[in-house]
């Protein structure tokens, strides 16, 4: 049953309920009220118009009194009811009013049974007019409200299969309009969470993958120079970029590099993925640096898209001389050596463009390598740009490479894995955060002392 047929069918009954109460309580009171008067109206003729004689005279003066006691009414008029016993009303039951000086009047009495059918058959009908009216009335108003109540639920069934672009088309004021609106504003509220239901699922999907990627490219373990510690850690951000870290070579040449990506998501971890091979296969096979790098770089510039591009700081070390050598592919972080000699830090950033940048010339001819001593209870630290770029959750405030040098002097007596755990928990206490804004990686390399 429809909205419109249950609110007509409420209507009528509260209308049946309410007319037959007061049709029935109408009903006695105007009875009532109609009888008294008629009394009233009788013992006022009774007392000033007809005698006792006319009445005889009528053939009205024979009757028979039925009750014993009368019924005083105003002026002094007594009501009795008799029992006319000739004369055309013979038989018939009539009420005599008679006055304190002996004028009465006889008047057949009306029969009771009409005048209640007659005032019953008049309220009857009345109540019932007004129920028809009143049930036709509410069921006009029923089909004006349900119609586009009825449509709005339709349009809400519409939304709820999935239809979220889907608006009302229901015109109007009041609550009905102010309805619609909601509903439209619920279908777009729900349309603009499920497109940023599905962009957050590509995204962490995105970086599901560009983290598989990232720990791919990580050293499967730490190489063993005779006489040197190394070690590095990468920490992987909400939004993981191509930054990674890498050891190759043998003990004779170990090579040790950190690498950051100018793109981020899947795009960089491949652009950064096809780096490393790259560098990874040309560094072990060319003794020369320079020229290793300068192949990677017109690989690069072939296969990658413009725009980006890789950086790279990269040692060479010699372990048998104790020497460094050193090349820096635009790489935004200087290569800093704690001097155990001297208790300095010292930093060094040879020129050069970046890996992709351009097609070779320029490169070729900004490329610088240099060599650094490695002294007994020396530290060599290479970090990714993204630990300087560590915000203060309090202040906002970059981390920067003076909060790297801090740290690095602060636990540069400690061996290599000590000093790369001080870094991280100095880097992770400035920024106060579980999951950096972006990714970094740091390698430490420390020579043992004499």
């Amino acid at each position: 049953m429809g909205l419109a047929a249950r609110f007509a069918i409420g209507v009528s009954l509260a209308l049946i309920l309410v007319m037959g109460g007061a049709g029935s309580f109408l009903f006695q009171r105007t009875q009532a009220v109609v009888e008294s008067r008629v009394d009233t109206a009788l013992s006022q003729a009774a007392a000033e118009s007809r005698t006792a004689l006319e009445c005889e005279e009528s053939g009205e003066a024979h009757h028979k009194e039925i009750s014993t006691k009368g019924i005083l009414k105003g002026n002094g008029v007594m009501r009795m009811d008799v029992k006319i016993l000739a004369g055309p009303n013979k038989g018939k039951i009539a009420r005599r009013y008679s006055t304190p000086d002996g004028r009465s009047i006889v008047v057949p009495a009306m029969p009771k049974k009409g005048k209640k059918k007659d005032l019953l058959s008049l309220f009857t009908f009345v109540t019932g007019m007004v129920i028809l009216v009143g049930a036709g009335v509410a069921s006009l108003i029923a089909k004006r409200v349900a119609r586009p109540l009825e449509d709005l639920v339709q349009d809400v069934r519409i939304i709820a299969r999935g239809n979220l672009n889907h608006r009302t088309h229901v015109r109007g004021s009041g609550e009905v309009r102010q309805l619609a609106t909601a509903i439209d504003r619920m279908g777009g509220s729900l349309a603009e969470a499920q497109a940023s239901e599905v962009e957050l699922g590509v995204r962490l999907r995105e970086r599901e993958v560009a983290l598989e990627v990232a720990k791919a490219l990580l050293p499967s373990e730490e190489p063993w120079v005779d006489g040197y510690r190394i070690t590095g850690d990468y920490v992987a951000s909400d939004e993981p970029g191509g930054s990674f870290f890498d050891f190759c070579g043998d003990g004779a040449r170990p090579i040790f590099m950190v690498c950051d990506v100018s793109g981020q998501g899947v795009p960089g971890s491949l652009v950064g993925a096809t780096a490393r091979a790259y560098l990874r296969s040309t560094l072990q096979s060319k003794t020369d640096l320079g020229e290793a790098l300068a192949w990677v770089n017109q690989q690069l510039h072939r296969d990658v898209e413009r725009g980006l591009f890789v950086t790279a700081m990269v040692v060479v070390l010699d372990p048998i001389e104790h020497v460094a050598h050193v090349a820096c592919a635009g790489h935004k972080m200087p290569l800093l050596r704690y001097d155990a000699e001297e208790g300095q830090l010292k930093s060094m950033q040879p020129n050069g463009f970046a890996l992709g940048f351009d097609a070779g010339p320029m490169f070729e001819r900004r490329l610088e390598v240099v060599q650094m001593p490695f002294q007994p209870g020396d530290r060599l630290v290479l970090s990714g740009a993204g630990v300087a770029g560590l915000p203060s959750k309090s202040t906002g405030e970059e981390w920067g490479e003076k909060g790297l040098y801090r740290s690095l002097l602060k636990h540069a007596k400690s061996d290599a894995q000590g000093l790369l755990s001080g870094i991280l928990q100095d880097a992770s206490k400035h920024s106060g955060q579980e999951v950096p804004p972006s990714d970094y990686s740091l390698v430490v390399i420390s020579r043992d002392p004499a």
